[in-house]
């Protein structure tokens, strides 16, 4: 729900801290997990999004707001980039609603938190919560564990708080512009999920009701209690964004923001030929103001006029914004053999090799979506008069192997009146994601058009539609799954092996190892053999060095970097009974802490002014050094175990 109009009521109100519950605080807090929307640690941001919106009142579904009886403030591409970190720039899902969100690398199970989702609160305790999902292929989905320990014997109302230290692993838990993190390691082992290759983020509202009929429940059985109900067009979660914290190497997504256009245009072919976007190459014909296969497009503007509105997405633009660049594109039947079959629009590898496509986004024109909706004197109204009429438009998608042997095929449906409950029929009016993963390694892509409208000459209903960010999956590298650990020994210790295959993952197979850099190799020697690393020290020296560890497989690699300390016996700190984590190290922002819980922190510049104190209450925390000079600062956790130091770097 929007609420920036209600901030002058709630400012007093969200100026109380709650600190009653077992879980993390609010944002700025100490303890707090919220990842701030600005923190270096984030790679990058959702890069597509399709949006099913829920009822703005689910206990009444005769309840409207603006027209409609559903959520409808925001578009899908709100959920996509970066963060806004406002009340506005947000898509709102409504009571039980869901985002399906996408990226442009795969999310692996890494040290720490793995990604964060974003909501639009503009207070601490005035929250609107989401469960999220992950999955690897799109159709199997792992649900975060999530705790809510409001009580639900009373309703919270629309404008009720909530006290975030009583809410775990639910999205929404911080204001805005401090996102939840999510660390794939919560999720329960699901053979059906890949925690090394999740491709897609699932938010699902959680319906605040507390009425069995309707309430949402935790994974222990909670009903989830928030505020409800919010009648508005802006009513469930309001989703700003999701970002992607550990992540595999960068894939090739064809946005077409590569090529060229004059605003609300598009490219007519006039003759056969291609154009190109990344590796791909698309495929068309043209002659005398006719085309067939793919061209592209930014059109939002209708005049009526044939040649110009079969340009248009019914979405008004790509799956990036309105106005955005788009592929379209115009199945031909084949009427020269008289057959009247559809002709495939093809989709090439400029080099003719094989690679793994993930899928596209697909919509459809509006001229066809307008022509199935109201039917014309040519082509058949979906669903006929009564609506009963089991009406259907698809697209079907196949791939060419190497070796010139046929893929399965793919089909989506753009149209479907087949059910037999005529509120379910539908004609697509939004981007949905069409997952191409299935058909394996291909050189290219072969798409046609078929619907149940259709004559002695083929297809009526015009046969198009749009897609947009078509993906390739490029080879995955190898990933870091947790930190390699620091090592404080004593004088004269013995040597300490650590198993590298415990902190290393690659789906290619078997890793490489090489020792990178050692600062310090007349104190430690280090050695690698096979998966294991030895360090060994020399004798009666104390002092401290880095090492830095690659990791490589097909072709690619990935370093860690950790600290060893040998220091004399006095005060000395086992390592297995006290160490943390801090990074980035370098920092600009904030510093994220591993394994401090019940720890008083002490950060003391080099001229040993103490310049930050405070008490860390969780095992994962977020300290901002943002306004700390550049320089190199010890950083001191103290604990009942002891004493740990490790240097700072600040940028």
């Amino acid at each position: 729900m929007i609420k920036t109009r209600l901030f002058a009521v709630f400012t007093l109100l969200t100026s109380l801290t709650f600190a009653q519950g077992p879980y993390a605080p609010a944002a700025g807090q100490p303890g707090s997990t919220a990842i701030a929307m600005d923190s270096s640690i984030i790679r990058s941001w959702a890069t597509g999004a399709e949006v099913v919106r829920g009822y703005i009142q689910i206990s009444d579904t005769g309840v409207y707001n603006l027209g409609s009886n559903k959520a409808s403030y925001g578009r899908h591409y709100n959920a996509m980039g970066p963060g806004e970190g406002t009340s506005t720039g947000v898509v709102s899902l409504g009571d039980g609603g869901v985002a399906t969100l996408t990226f442009d690398r795969l999310i692996v199970n890494g040290p720490g938190p793995d990604f964060a989702v974003f909501e639009n609160s503009f207070g601490d305790t005035f929250l609107e919560l989401a469960f999220v999902e992950v999955s690897s292929d799109g159709v199997n989905y792992s649900r975060f564990p999530s705790v809510s320990l409001t009580p639900s014997e009373v309703q919270k109302g629309a404008w009720d708080e909530l006290d975030p230290t009583m809410l775990h692993n639910l999205a929404g838990k911080y204001r805005q512009g401090f996102g939840t993190p999510f660390d794939l390691s919560d999720l329960e082992y699901d053979p059906m999920v890949d925690l090394f290759a999740v491709r897609f983020v699932r938010i699902l509202d959680a319906v605040g009701c507390i009425d069995p009929e309707y309430a949402t429940f935790d994974s222990e059985g909670h009903i989830v209690n928030e505020p409800f109900p919010t009648p508005f067009n802006s009513g469930g979660f309001d989703l700003d964004g999701v970002a992607v914290i550990n992540a595999n190497v960068l894939n090739e997504v064809a946005g077409f923001e590569d090529l060229n256009l004059e605003p609300d245009s598009y490219f007519l072919p006039e003759s056969a030929g291609n154009f190109t976007s990344g590796s791909l190459s698309f495929l068309y014909e043209g002659s005398s103001g006719s085309w067939s296969g793919f061209t592209y497009s930014n059109r939002v503007t209708l005049n009526g006029t044939y040649n110009d509105d079969q340009f248009v997405a019914v979405s008004r633009g790509g799956i990036e914004a309105d106005s955005s660049v788009f592929a379209i594109t115009y199945v031909s039947s084949d009427w020269m053999t008289g057959t009247y079959d559809p002709i495939p629009s093809v989709i090439q590898t400029t080099d003719g090799s094989e690679v793994l496509f993930g899928g596209f986004y697909v919509a459809n024109t509006d001229m066809a979506y307008i022509t199935m909706r109201d039917g014309t004197l040519f082509n058949k109204k979906f669903g006929g008069e009564s609506g009963n009429d089991p009406d259907w438009f698809r697209l079907k998608v196949w791939g060419l192997r190497a070796d010139n042997s046929l893929t399965q095929e793919i089909t989506h449906y753009l149209a479907d009146f087949r059910n037999e409950d005529n509120a379910l029929d539908y004609i697509q009016d939004d981007w949905r994601w069409v997952d191409l993963q299935p058909l394996g390694a291909v050189k290219s892509l072969h798409f046609i058009l078929e619907s149940s409208d259709s004559g002695d000459y083929g297809i009526n209903t015009p046969a198009y539609f749009c897609m947009d960010n078509l993906t390739v999956l490029n080879t995955q590298g190898p990933v870091l799954t947790a930190w390699l650990p620091d090592h404080e020994v004593a004088v004269n210790a013995d040597p300490v092996t650590v198993m590298l295959d415990d902190y290393f993952y690659s789906v290619q197979g078997d890793l490489a190892y090489e020792i990178a850099g050692n600062s310090n190799p007349e104190l430690i020697a280090a050695e690698i053999t096979g998966n294991q690393l030895l360090l060994t020290f020399s004798a009666d020296a104390s002092g401290s060095g880095e090492v830095s560890v690659v990791a490589t497989a097909a072709g690619l690699s990935v370093t860690d970097i950790f600290n060893v300390s040998v220091l004399s016996n006095v005060g000395i700190v086992s390592p297995e009974t006290f160490t943390f984590r801090a990074y980035p190290n370098p920092v600009s922002g904030s510093l994220f802490i591993e394994n401090g819980a019940q720890c008083e922190l002490q950060l003391t510049g080099m001229n040993g002014k103490m310049v930050l104190e405070t008490m860390l209450l969780t095992d994962m925390a977020e300290v901002s050094l943002a306004g700390l000079q550049p320089g190199i600062y010890l950083l001191k956790l103290i604990s009942e175990k002891g004493v740990s130091i490790k240097k700072i770097v600040k940028q």
